[in-house]
C-alpha cells in the first residue's frame, strides 16, 4: 500500500482550521449537557410529584435512540419549531442561513445530559448525609450548606466520570457532519475531494483525534488527582 506522504503532511494544517469548531462544539455542547443533568437531576432528587416520573421517561427515552437519529431530528425539526415564534418579540428566523452548529448542540446537550444525569444523582448521593446534618448543627441554611459543602465534594465525586464523557462527546463530534456541521472529521473529508486520497485524509484525521484525546486525558488526570487531594483534605478536616 502506497500513501501520499506529501499530500498527508500538506492536509494537515488544512484539518487542523477546523480543530477550534470541534473544541467549541464540544465545550458549549458539554457546559449545556450539564445544565440539562442538573435540572433533571435535581427532580430527581426532589421526586417532585409527576415531574419526576416525566422525567425519568425523558431520560430513558434519549438513551434510547441513537444519537445520529437525535442530530438528524434536530437538523430537520427545529426549524419548524423557530418557524413557530416568527415575530414573537420581534423574533426573525433566517431560514436561509440556518444555524447547524446550533442544532447539533442541542442534539448533544440533551443526549449526553442524560447520560449526566446518571453522574450527577449518583455523585449527590455520594457525599455522606451525615455533613449535610453537621452543617445545619452550626446554623448553615440549605442553599449555603449545599453550594460550600455538598456540592464541592460531589463533583469531586463526578469529575472521572466527566471527563470520560468529555472524551467520548470530543469524539463523537465527528457525527456533525451529517447535519453540515463543517468540524474536524468533514474537512478532513472535503480535503481529500481533489485527488480522492480517501485514506491519507482519514488518517489525518484520526491522528489529530488521537493527539487532542491524549492532551485532554492528559490534563482530566491532572485535575483529577488535585480535586481528589481536595477531597481528602476535607474529610480530614
Amino acid at each position: 500500500m502506497n500513501l501520499n506522504y506529501k499530500f498527508m503532511l500538506e492536509d494537515i494544517p488544512v484539518v487542523l482550521k477546523a480543530l477550534p469548531v470541534t473544541l467549541e462544539l464540544t465545550f458549549i455542547s458539554l457546559f449545556f449537557a450539564l445544565v440539562v443533568a442538573a435540572i433533571f437531576g435535581i427532580f430527581i432528587l426532589k421526586k417532585v410529584p409527576v415531574v419526576y416520573h416525566l422525567v425519568i421517561a425523558l431520560n430513558t427515552f434519549i438513551k434510547g435512540i441513537p444519537l445520529i437519529v437525535q442530530l438528524l431530528f434536530c437538523y430537520y425539526a427545529l426549524p419548524y419549531i423557530l418557524r413557530m415564534f416568527e415575530g414573537f418579540l420581534g423574533y426573525h428566523y433566517d431560514q436561509k442561513h440556518p444555524s447547524y452548529f446550533a442544532f447539533a448542540v442541542v442534539a448533544f446537550a440533551f443526549n449526553y445530559g442524560a447520560y449526566l444525569t446518571d453522574v450527577v444523582v449518583s455523585s449527590y448521593r455520594a457525599v455522606e448525609r451525615e455533613q449535610l446534618e453537621a452543617a445545619y448543627s452550626i446554623g448553615m441554611g440549605v442553599w449555603k450548606a449545599h453550594i460550600f459543602i455538598i456540592i464541592p465534594q460531589a463533583v469531586v465525586i463526578a469529575l472521572p466520570n466527566l471527563a470520560n464523557y468529555f472524551m467520548w462527546l470530543l469524539k463523537a463530534t465527528s457525527l456533525a457532519s451529517v447535519v453540515n456541521v463543517f468540524e474536524l472529521l468533514s474537512t478532513a473529508r472535503a480535503s481529500t475531494a481533489v485527488n480522492y486520497a480517501i485514506l491519507e485524509g482519514y488518517l489525518v484525521a484520526a491522528g489529530i483525534y488521537w493527539i487532542v484525546c491524549i492532551v485532554v486525558e492528559r490534563g482530566l488526570l491532572y485535575l483529577n488527582r488535585r480535586m481528589s487531594r481536595y477531597r481528602g483534605e476535607v474529610k480530614a478536616v
